[in-house]
């Protein structure tokens, strides 16, 4: 279920008309647990890192989708790290510039369709 998983994640990410290049930085499938980290550069040459770790249910235990401009500039980076438990959706949250926002548990899919809206 994991590499079925992690091998939707790739699909999506080659095909997506927004993207212009897929790298693989590494992948890890084990019985009970995964991830995957990966980088795309988009048509405008920001990049997406996106890193996903997830249980045999696929439930995202730990998710970072980080996308910066071409100068490495952040632009935004949804994920869960526990460092911001004020936020009302802690774990969850969004970096966007300076502020840290309220932000629900996304999908690699909807990360892309949002991005692919603002270039």
């Amino acid at each position: 279920m994991i590499a079925d998983y992690f091998e939707f994640l790739k699909k999506v990410a080659k095909k997506n008309p927004s993207v212009k290049k897929f790298r693989l930085i590494r992948e890890f499938i084990g019985v009970k647990k995964g991830f995957i980290r990966f980088v795309i550069e988009l048509r405008d040459d920001s990049e997406l890192h996106v890193f996903e770790y997830v249980d045999s249910g696929m439930h995202k235990i730990d998710y970072s989708y980080h996308w910066q401009d071409k100068e490495k500039r952040l632009i935004t980076r949804w994920d869960n790290a526990p460092h911001h438990s004020e936020i009302e959706t802690s774990p969850h949250h969004v970096h966007e510039g300076e502020n840290i926002n309220p932000s629900e548990e996304p999908t690699f899919v909807e990360i892309l369709k949002k991005i692919g809206e603002r270039i």
